[in-house]
């Protein structure tokens, strides 16, 4: 099979915002008649989502949500007008995930999300992924709709409705697919998780704390919804990640092995936190006392965040086991998941003053470390 062959197999180059600039434009939906009320009928169908009430109701509520933004995304189209392929993959990882970044205004960024929401919610279909995972899925689904202007009351699903397209075929190409454009969700959520947070620091820089608490309410969501669609990219059999996914991540066929430290959407993600951190440095018991929704608000956010790195060790080990990472070589000390575990309890230890619990009692503590 040739190369051209092969990449129109694969989910579409996706072009997303720099993550650390807002979009030109607040005026996602401007000019296009209907378009917020499609958006606001897909997030009322997602609103509550019955991923706990059976095969019928879940599909009910997903092509409830999937046939108003097929709709709005065929309004959109040739917002960019550009296939992505002109614009320069700025990692290895982008290259590998089709997934581009731009100064974009939000009528751009709008059309971009919409497709990838399109695929994610239509693969959700047919991936078998867990109640939690998919809750926290939809919710951030939705949240990108509410953020892109969506409007409108929840909608009512009942799971009566006709049934959707046929689902797709559980094949090696669809596995390869969905771990692309799961990928291609994640970051989308990485992105909008970053803007929200660069958005709460600068309302701390305004003393407007009451905004900055809501940014980062939003880009808790978010951070909810990376490990959702971490999982839903893992939704596929063990070996054909073995034996295809992990081998196409490495020479010959990418120039270097793939690793974390590439996924620059990810890392600017975390480099927002670190401002946060930084401009709200207090501890929680410190900040409770003058800003407790604040205060909350940053805690809820960290727990995600820890809890992303947790649900990463989860998800990777009945996969890969005890193997070397990508990047080690056979005298490296420890393999993935030691990597993965030393990540989560750095990252515990490093917000032990911000929530609550986080500070264990002397003598716990040295049994810890023990």
């Amino acid at each position: 099979m040739d190369i051209e062959t092969v990449k129109s197999l694969l989910p579409p180059i996706v072009v997303l915002p720099e993550p650390l600039t807002p979009c030109k434009s607040d005026l996602a939906f401007s000019g296009i008649e209907d378009a917020a009320g499609l958006a606001g009928q897909a997030a009322g169908a997602l609103d509550r989502f019955p991923a706990f009430g059976g095969p019928q109701t879940r599909e009910a509520s997903l092509c409830a949500a999937l046939a108003p933004l097929e709709r709005l995304e065929s309004l959109l189209a040739g917002r960019l007008d550009s296939s992505g392929e002109e614009f320069a993959a700025k990692s290895l990882v982008q290259q590998y995930f089709r997934i581009r970044t731009a100064d974009l205004d939000s009528a751009q960024a709008s059309a971009q999300a919409i497709g990838i929401l399109v695929r994610s919610l239509d693969d959700l279909r047919s991936a078998p992924l867990a109640g939690a995972s998919t809750t926290r899925e939809t919710a951030a689904i939705r949240q990108v709709l509410i953020d892109q202007g969506a409007h409108g009351d929840a909608a009512w699903v009942d799971g009566s409705g006709p049934p959707g397209r046929a689902l797709a075929e559980q094949t090696s190409q669809h596995w390869f697919s969905r771990w692309i454009s799961a990928h291609q969700l994640h970051a989308l959520f990485n992105v909008h998780a970053a803007l929200a947070i660069g958005l709460a620091v600068e309302n701390l820089h305004d003393h407007d704390v009451e905004t900055a608490t809501a940014h980062i309410r939003r880009a808790t969501v978010y951070v909810n919804g990376f490990a959702a669609a971490r999982a839903h990219a893992l939704a596929l059999p063990a070996w054909f990640y073995n034996e295809v996914l992990r081998p196409s991540m490495a020479p010959p066929l990418t120039s270097a092995p793939l690793s974390g430290r590439m996924h620059l959407e990810y890392k600017a993600y975390r480099s927002q936190i670190s401002r946060l951190l930084t401009e709200v440095p207090l501890d929680i018991g410190e900040l409770v006392a003058d800003e407790p929704d604040l205060a909350f608000a940053r805690e809820a956010l960290l727990e995600a965040d820890l809890l992303d790195s947790e649900n990463h060790v989860c998800l990777v080990e009945p996969v890969v086991g005890h193997a070397k990472s990508l990047i080690q070589n056979a005298n490296s000390h420890g393999h993935a998941l030691s990597i993965l575990r030393g990540i989560r309890d750095r990252r515990a230890a490093g917000i032990r003053a911000f929530v609550r619990g986080g500070r264990l009692p002397a003598a716990e503590d040295g049994d810890e470390r023990s």
